[in-house]
């Protein structure tokens, strides 16, 4: 199985996107083969705005050029901050996103979230996908959605990936004001993350590539981490590209200030992350072993 994923699209432009980037992206992710079967955009695809008709136009014109390029590929939608006019105070920007992605048929999803919580199963792999920025709770996965989440990933299934925009561990460029703005969710959330046998974690938000290993050294006296699972960052999608890098620990690719997807490949015994810029150019890959079990500890 393969798929691609990116993040950060918005642009100044009236559309509210990068086109000239996001056009470059979807070009040259149609070129590799095989195919992706579908695509994860990683939150902040549009700049949105207080009107949501104005929102409307902005997701339906994203939508129309990824599936210009893309024809007939499922979409899988994360909600960003700018999805819900940034600090929302009521749940009326996700019933936007999720009339455009109207054809979306989630396997479950957690209700009072317009479909914005869910996940997807394809054969033994489960993607998970959350929303930090339900009103009331933007930068934080509040105790229902913790929840839904426990019951989602703890399902005994060979591979879990999750998709979250904010980061829970950022680098730099929005450091202090992701989900590390709650430590107490943050830690709550990654504890499910270690318990459930998460593979990897996916967000954006930082405009810019990242790749680090968060393992027992990010933990606390209440939080003692057992296993080492991957963070990437992914949000070089068309925003003003960010290098801003203060938080290292547990670093494996410092960010990189590049437009730029990622293709995710899922064979039988391993899963593969590539980033690729533009260009066609490998900014990065990594390989993760999964020749044992369901990983759940």
């Amino acid at each position: 199985m393969r798929f691609i994923v990116f993040g950060d699209s918005k642009g100044k432009e009236k559309s509210g996107i990068n086109e000239k980037v996001l056009k470059k992206i979807m070009n040259e992710s149609s070129k590799i083969e095989p195919s992706p079967q579908f695509i994860v955009m990683c939150g902040d695809t549009v700049a949105g705005s207080n009107k949501e008709e104005i929102l409307t136009s902005q997701l339906s014109r994203f939508r129309n050029i990824v599936e210009k390029y893309h024809p007939n590929k499922l979409l899988l939608p994360i909600v960003g901050n700018h999805e819900v006019n940034i600090e929302p105070i009521d749940d009326k920007f996700e019933k936007v996103l999720s009339q455009i992605y109207n054809d979306l048929t989630p396997d479950s999803h957690l209700e009072g979230y317009n479909k914005t919580v869910y996940y997807k199963d394809f054969e033994d792999t489960r993607l998970i996908i959350l929303n930090a920025f339900h009103f009331g709770s933007t930068h934080k996965i509040s105790e229902d959605q913790l929840s839904w989440f426990k019951e989602a990933a703890s399902k005994c299934i060979k591979n879990k990936l999750v998709f979250i925009h904010s980061p829970a561990f950022p680098t730099g460029a929005h450091l202090g004001h992701c989900l590390d703005l709650y430590p107490e969710y943050r830690d709550a959330f990654w504890r499910i993350v270690d318990e459930c046998g998460i593979d990897i974690v996916f967000s954006g938000h930082e405009h810019n590539y990242s790749r680090r290993i968060v393992d027992n050294s990010f933990g606390n006296v209440d939080n003692c981490y057992k296993r080492k699972v991957t963070q990437v960052i992914t949000g070089g999608g068309g925003e003003k590209l960010r290098d801003k890098y203060k938080s290292k620990r547990g670093i494996v690719v410092a960010p990189i200030a590049v437009y730029h997807f990622l293709v995710v490949d899922i064979e039988v015994d391993y899963i593969k992350v590539c980033a690729i810029s533009l260009n066609g150019k490998k900014l990065d890959e990594f390989v993760l072993d999964k020749t044992s079990g369901c990983g759940i500890t």
